[in-house]
């Protein structure tokens, strides 16, 4: 499965990439960067669909839907835009929050979009119409996770108040959510299983597997040294194989016996996203360099190590940890002109599965 590592690069921004995020079919890549810029890639032709400005500060969270036609984005201030994706045209600035959010995820059926703020809210959005559906106020400090079921009409959310709140939209209002209690940090990351299994990580370096129908901890895994950014299920399987990445590593896991099946080294300063690759073809991992190893490069120059991200709204201001190490920066870029030749349509995995590089 992962008998070597390949490698794209997608450049452009001129200021830190804050957030990522790929589409189900792993043919759109969004970026956002701290200087408020939002990239939309065609990954099968490794080309920049377009580029918008959002006047808002830092780009803090990224969506796409499932069927593809609408991305969110939220930035420092307290909206979420809503964007159609083939055009880039603004659809709904949806306005509610009364800080900034960090999350944002779309139902599986793409009618609905969740936001989770600064303002330890978590709002749910109709997608056609821009309205709100719920504003579900539970948790007592910043939502900075949320996941909806793949097939069940099920959604969890985490919080820097290190709680998981499950709730179940079969049931009848007002929703009263399922509260996880069993970590000791800012719960990050969160992703449901086809089986009744919900994983959430945390900043403290724990995954914990919950059984969401016993409503108590499966298991503990144990093993990564920095702060998990992202944890996804495995769809070809029963639902037992679970992948999560921090800014170092990315690891497998086998959710039943609790052991890490694969680990592998990664070069990302800051760490976004992981997705299996259809047919047990391996992992995608999505992340940002900060400064680029560059074949023609002037000399090294020593950055601060450390990432600061002020949150306007609460006066905090957040530090990062980067990857120790001292990094080239890239020479200015040559641009080479393109070929008139019309080739045929690469594949999705000839395109993201590209350059082969050694594994350690």
């Amino acid at each position: 499965m992962f008998s070597h590592r390949s490698l794209a690069l997608y450049g452009g921004h001129e200021d830190e990439i804050n957030c990522l995020i790929f589409s189900c079919d792993l043919e759109i890549l969004l970026t956002g960067s701290i200087n408020g810029f939002i990239r939309l890639w065609n990954t099968v032709f490794d080309q920049l669909t377009f580029k918008i400005h959002e006047n808002a500060g830092v780009v803090r969270a990224l969506a796409i839907s499932n069927n593809d036609k609408y991305f969110a984005s939220a930035a420092s201030d307290t909206n979420i835009h809503l964007y159609e994706t083939r055009t880039g045209r603004l659809l709904y600035i949806l306005t509610g929050h009364t800080h900034s959010s960090d999350c944002l995820q779309f139902s599986k059926d793409s009618q609905l979009i969740a936001s989770g703020g600064w303002d330890c809210r978590t709002i749910l959005w109709n997608v056609i119409t821009g309205e709100q559906v719920y504003d579900l106020q539970h948790h007592t400090s910043a939502v900075q996770s949320v996941s909806f079921h793949p097939n069940l009409n099920l959604m969890a959310t985490g919080s820097h108040d290190n709680i998981v709140f499950l709730y179940n939209f079969d049931k009848p209002s007002p929703l009263t959510p399922i509260r996880f209690q069993g970590h000791f940090g800012n719960v990050r990351a969160l992703a449901f299983s086809k089986l009744p299994y919900l994983a959430s990580a945390s900043w403290d370096k724990i995954i914990i597997i919950w059984h969401t129908e016993l409503a108590r901890i499966h298991a503990r895994l144990f093993g990564h040294a920095g702060w998990i950014q992202a944890v996804t299920f495995r769809d070809d399987d029963e639902g037992s194989t679970l992948a999560s990445v921090d800014d170092e590593s990315v690891r497998v896991w086998d959710i039943f016996t609790g052991d890490c099946i694969h680990r592998l080294s990664i070069i990302n300063d800051f760490s976004c996203c992981v997705r299996f690759l259809p047919s047990n073809r391996g992992l995608l991992v999505g992340g940002a360099i900060y400064e680029l190893l560059a074949e023609q490069s002037t000399r090294p120059v020593e950055r601060p190590r450390t990432k600061k991200i002020h949150e306007r709204a609460t006066g905090e201001t957040i530090l990062l940890p980067k990857q120790q190490s001292v990094l080239l920066r890239q020479a200015s870029r040559v641009k080479s002109a393109k070929s008139s030749i019309i080739q045929s349509r690469p594949t999705t995995a000839q395109s993201i599965l590209r350059k082969p590089l050694p594994v350690d």
